[in-house]
């Protein structure tokens, strides 16, 4: 499709550059009335629909740890506008995140006669991380605690999504 409302120059004088952009739209049954649509720029002979429906379905952990990092560990917004101190907040919070991970990932869960299996609340651990690195609790505390906030694991369930629009609020807070 060419996109006439571009503009011909980007700059002043220069010539505006323009290239070739191909995707193929993908859409496959995720249940008996529900689609899902994908756009990709995968090959369709070496990734069929069914490889393409299981590589989709293989991607939702990392979408999860995007959601963790982003609300749960706080990276949503940042509190600098120098490129330098942007990308050491990146490193602390993927530390932040890492560290509360693992922990998370060590601390044993009681099994009891439950309907659902348990896992770690990461929210409650990683506020407790938190709280372990500026020295207010410790480690066994900090276990024990983890153990006993629990949230279950509840297979194949879906909610719908509360997307909300984004507003930059500016640095104008900070003049005052």
């Amino acid at each position: 499709m060419n996109f006439d409302y571009l503009p011909a120059k980007s700059n002043y004088k220069d010539p505006a550059s323009f290239y070739g952009l191909s995707f193929r739209i993908a859409r496959f049954q995720i249940s008996e009335d529900t689609y899902e649509t994908v756009l990709t720029n995968l090959d369709k002979e070496q990734y069929p629909l069914e490889k393409l429906k299981q590589l989709y379905a293989l991607r939702w952990e990392i979408e999860t740890s995007f959601r963790d990092l982003k609300y749960t560990i706080g990276m949503l917004d940042f509190h600098s506008k120098k490129v330098m101190c942007i990308q050491q907040e990146i490193y602390a919070h993927l530390i932040m995140y890492n560290f509360a991970q693992m922990i998370t990932s060590h601390v044993v869960i009681e099994k009891k006669q439950r309907k659902y299996t348990y896992k770690a609340n990461f929210s409650v651990a990683s506020h407790l991380c938190r709280l372990f690195y500026r020295g207010k609790t410790t480690s066994p505390d900090l276990e024990t605690i983890i153990a006993k906030n629990v949230i279950p694991i509840r297979p194949d369930r879906h909610g719908e999504r509360k997307a909300a629009t984004k507003i930059f609020h500016g640095f104008l807070y900070r003049v005052a």
